[in-house]
Parts: C-alpha cells; sequence; structure tokens
C-alpha cells in the first residue's frame, strides 16, 4: 500500500464524507497491524506562558511582554488543570509556552521538578 499523494489527499479532503475516511482508515489500520489492537494516551497541552518575543507569522497566541493579556501559569492553574487531567485518566502532559525572556532555565527546572514530586504524571 502506497501513501497518498497530495492531489488524493486533498480530493479525499474535500469530496469525502468524514465517516466514510474514517472507515477507509480503520480498513487500512487492520491491514497493517494485524491483531485488533489499537492503543491511545489521554493526554494534556499546558501553556506555562503565552508571553513571547519571537513573533512567529503563524502563532495567533503570543503576547508582548508587557501585554496585560501576557500571562505566566501559577501554581494553582497549573495544580488545577494536572488534577483534571488524572481525574480523566490522563497518563501525560504537554507542556507549551512562548520564549518568555523573564523565565530563566531555573524557572524550568523548578517546574518539571515541582510535578514530578507532586504528580504520577508523564511530562513531554
Amino acid at each position: 500500500m502506497s501513501r497518498v499523494s497530495k492531489e488524493q489527499a486533498l480530493e479525499l479532503y474535500l469530496n469525502s464524507d468524514l465517516l466514510v475516511l474514517g472507515r477507509m482508515a480503520d480498513n487500512i489500520r487492520r491491514e497493517r497491524h494485524a491483531g485488533g489492537v489499537v492503543t491511545f494516551v489521554v493526554d494534556r497541552n499546558i501553556n506555562y506562558t503565552n508571553v513571547c518575543v519571537n513573533h512567529c507569522n503563524f502563532c495567533a497566541f503570543f503576547k508582548d511582554e508587557k501585554s496585560p493579556d501576557g500571562y505566566v501559569i501559577d501554581d494553582e492553574t497549573l495544580s488545577k488543570k494536572i488534577e483534571e487531567t488524572l481525574k480523566l485518566g490522563g497518563t501525560q502532559i504537554l507542556l507549551q509556552g512562548g520564549l518568555n525572556p523573564t523565565l530563566d532555565v531555573w524557572y524550568y527546572v523548578d517546574l518539571l521538578r515541582g510535578i514530578k514530586a507532586r504528580y504520577d504524571i508523564s511530562v513531554h
């Protein structure tokens, strides 16, 4: 079985029913991975800051350092998000954020150490 070309993918995207696409994908999965084993992970993205100096053209998320809407997540909010994830059966979190010039390497060290000390959850 070969990969779908860009043209074929566009055709499927524009003209196929979502449920039909799902069935097609499941059939391919069954052909490639016999035995019926399917796995998944309950995961959550946690944005620890939206302050970023990079100003990437594709990003609608960032705020300037002086913006009143800029933030660095506080411990209470972080804990609440992790606890919600665990209650839903989550096993990992993805920490994601902007390039915030006020956060040094020790912020990240402390952030990760604090999470690992309090929660049985994988971080990536």
